[in-house]
């Protein structure tokens, strides 16, 4: 089954290239929503009604470009929210999954296996 969520979060966020993706795993599931951000292609951001509608307690985003990993803002909001954050990395077709506790666990080549 992670596998093919894992899948599912890479395609989410090749499909909303050029702008980062996001949304949430509810029940093994990952759920796409709008990216409110001011900035679609540089950050992030899910509206408060989307929040409450799901009460997540994990969510995914994507970086279109580059190589990095989750930001120091991604980390502190994990931390905070006690929420599970997984991350696609587009270009690199990576996805790291950042735990409430900070552990990263990387899984490579989502898409090319």
């Amino acid at each position: 089954m992670a596998k093919q969520l894992h899948r599912s979060i890479a395609l989410i966020s090749k499909k909303a290239l050029p702008e980062e993706a996001c949304g949430f795993v509810v029940d093994g599931k990952a759920i796409a929503l709008e990216n409110t951000a001011d900035d679609p292609t540089g950050g992030f951001l899910v509206s408060a009604v989307d929040f409450l509608r799901y009460l997540p307690d994990s969510i995914f985003h994507s970086h279109p470009k580059g190589d990095n990993s989750f930001s120091e803002h991604d980390r502190l909001v994990a931390a905070n929210m006690e929420l599970t954050s997984y991350l696609y990395v587009v270009e690199a077709d990576r996805l790291e999954i950042l735990s409430p506790d900070g552990e990263i666990e990387v899984f490579n080549k989502v898409l090319s296996k």
